[in-house]
């Protein structure tokens, strides 16, 4: 009797520290904030997950081997666009040195740049019609990443040093989202993940394994694309796209008790663009914003873009104004403001801008503190 005893009282001291441990992983894990990023494709929402590992992860910053790694990511990035350039060039306006075309047009998809490659890049880039056809690209489906590193393209060559990647540098690469990534993230005394979903139209169909027990959802769209199209369809805006795929979201079963924080980016881009790309076309098969009333630019006039041009500066804010209440305006839609029970709360960002990015979250500790999500541990003393 004493042994069965025995074995009871161990089988039971098992069976609840079991429970125990059990209990705790329910506890830690309701415990979470668990953040679903969502946006089209090209809206820089895996850009806006890069600087969440700068920001908040326990490293702080990319490792040795994540930079190394990340040099031929960002050669095969600058490598891949100019090509797409080369062979948009002839519908557009055609490149004029075509030895130097011919040259970067033959290189494989692994091609390294060195100081050897520095000198036919740069002829390249500098050709009158690589030029004109860089500020015409609205139906050309490369990355505006191409212009940052090509501003300082002798240093990604390794003149006059190695080439090791800076933060910035990471940042603006581009490895396609396939399928979830996700990632834990400490901020104080509260703990976080975070789940990076592709944004290509046949990756969203993955969206559906994400959407379990989530706090809330981060919507990235690229307000700089206005006049782009769709990498999947060039018949369709982004805009238009990024728009009904908040709209969709908005009403979706799954998130309408859920409150969304909105990320309007590339807001830099944007400033760019203004000038020279009108924000409103009226008619035609490049028609857009065909109901704003906002000041426009005058493309007759040189505009400043760094903050001390008033007229420019009107410019930007009726249009950023406008875009702001067009995605907010699709929660007002009759058949979703019935239903929706959840906010939203806009920001503009710029997801390569480390410090923009930080400011942000700092004031989505003030949302998350409203709505109720954990936020005690959002806060760092």
């Amino acid at each position: 009797m004493g042994a069965c005893g025995g074995k009871l009282d161990e089988e039971t001291l098992r069976s609840r520290q079991i429970e125990k441990e059990m209990l705790k992983a329910k506890n830690q894990d309701e415990g979470k904030i668990k953040i679903l990023l969502l946006g089209a494709g090209e809206s820089g929402k895996s850009t806006l997950f890069k600087q969440f590992k700068i920001l908040y992860s326990d490293q702080k910053d990319f490792s040795k081997e994540d930079r190394d790694a990340f040099v031929s990511v960002i050669h095969a990035n600058i490598v891949s666009d100019m090509k797409i350039m080369i062979d948009a060039c002839p519908s557009h306006t055609p490149i004029k040195n075509e030895d130097a075309a011919n040259v970067v047009g033959g290189w494989g998809k692994n091609q390294k740049l060195g100081p050897d490659q520095l000198h036919v890049i740069e002829a390249l880039w500098n050709d009158a019609g690589m030029v004109q056809t860089w500020q015409d690209r609205g139906d050309i489906q490369v990355q505006d990443a191409l212009a940052y590193y090509m501003s300082d393209i002798a240093r990604v060559c390794g003149v006059p040093s190695t080439f090791v990647p800076t933060n910035e540098d990471i940042l603006h690469s581009r490895v396609r989202t396939s399928g979830v990534v996700q990632e834990n993230f400490q901020i104080g005394e509260a703990r976080f993940e975070m789940y990076d979903v592709g944004g290509q139209r046949n990756e969203r169909r993955k969206w559906i394994h994400s959407f379990q027990n989530v706090t809330t959802v981060m919507f990235v769209a690229a307000v700089s694309e206005y006049n782009q199209v769709l990498y999947e369809d060039n018949g369709v805006n982004r805009q238009t796209e990024a728009v009904e795929l908040f709209r969709q979201q908005l009403e979706s079963e799954w998130f309408l008790t859920i409150p969304f924080i909105l990320f309007l980016n590339k807001k830099d881009l944007f400033r760019e663009k203004l000038p020279h790309i009108p924000f409103k076309v009226e008619t035609g098969i490049e028609a857009r914003n065909t109901d704003y009333t906002g000041k426009e630019c005058d493309p007759s006039k040189d505009y400043s873009i760094e903050g001390n041009d008033e007229e420019f500066e009107e410019v930007y804010n009726d249009s950023c104004d406008y875009l702001q209440r067009l995605y907010e305006s699709q929660a007002e839609l009759p058949h979703i403001k019935e239903k929706r029970k959840g906010g939203i709360y806009t920001h503009f960002t710029n997801s390569t801008d480390t410090e923009n990015v930080e400011k942000i979250m700092n004031s989505c500790k003030d949302i998350i503190l409203q709505i109720n999500l954990k936020a005690g541990g959002w806060f760092s003393e």
